[in-house]
């Protein structure tokens, strides 16, 4: 079993959002290889890698504000499961936690980078301690499918940092398979150096695309390219692009701006 780690890391430039661009076929397959096949600690291109069952979330209070916290994570995991069509529900006694989120301090991050994410490299807990806002890993089985995943919010840092919330929004939807961040993905929360906090259209379409029965676990790049490009091009697809800044931004984070 192979795990990814995903992190957000301290930027304080910012690129403005263009509009439309986004919306050409051409632009989101390019954005979906590079978020979804990529990873951002290593040049090696993945497979295809999303959730075929469903998750069970469980939230680890380890600082405060436990009742904010707790708002903000459903909410967006509500989103999320609306965008996808994954069940999403909590943990219980029958169905274990198989999405980990944790709600900590800067203090405790390097233990529990080694007592939650498994991590023995003191040098990358180090470096990871350092640089990272914010964490997320996920594993994956030998079909490439999503087996479990850990997220870990130093809430203090992400304050500190104006962070909070793009960090739970972005973590939790990197958690889903999409892992990579790169600056030519805009407007997107998957960019560091945008300041975008909610997802965005061309994020909803990513999920879309990804949790599309078409797109299977294992997939490489040239299958996805193939597949992709003959699913965007679909009027239903056509007409979600058209669609998705208004859609997105009718649930989920957006809805507390009211």
């Amino acid at each position: 079993m192979r795990f990814f780690l995903i992190v957000m890391l301290f930027f304080n430039s910012s690129l403005s959002a263009e509009q439309q661009h986004w919306q050409s076929t051409d632009f989101i397959v390019d954005s979906f290889v590079d978020i979804a096949l990529n990873n951002e600690y290593t040049t090696k291109t993945s497979k295809v890698r999303k959730w075929i069952k469903p998750l069970y979330y469980q939230i680890d209070h380890r600082t405060g504000d436990k009742e904010l916290h707790q708002k903000l994570t459903q909410t967006h995991l509500a989103h999320l499961a609306s965008i996808t069509g994954l069940t999403i529900l909590p943990a219980s006694i029958k169905h274990p936690a198989n999405l980990k989120i944790i709600f900590s301090s800067e203090k405790n991050l390097r233990q529990e980078l080694q007592h939650d994410f498994l991590i023995d490299d003191m040098q990358q807990i180090e470096s990871l301690a350092r640089n990272g806002v914010c964490l997320a890993n996920f594993s994956v089985g030998s079909g490439s499918n999503i087996t479990k995943a850990i997220v870990i919010i130093p809430v203090d840092r992400a304050r500190a940092n104006a962070k909070l919330l793009s960090c739970i929004v972005e973590e939790l939807t990197q958690a889903l398979g999409l892992p990579n961040d790169s600056d030519k993905v805009f407007p997107s929360i998957f960019n560091d150096k945008s300041k975008d906090d909610y997802l965005s259209g061309l994020d909803m379409i990513l999920l879309k695309a990804l949790y599309h029965p078409s797109i299977t676990p294992g997939m490489n790049t040239k299958q996805v390219r193939k597949q992709l490009k003959y699913l965007l091009d679909s009027p239903e697809f056509q007409q979600l692009i058209i669609d998705a800044e208004l859609d997105v931004r009718q649930q989920g984070l957006y809805t507390l701006l009211n």
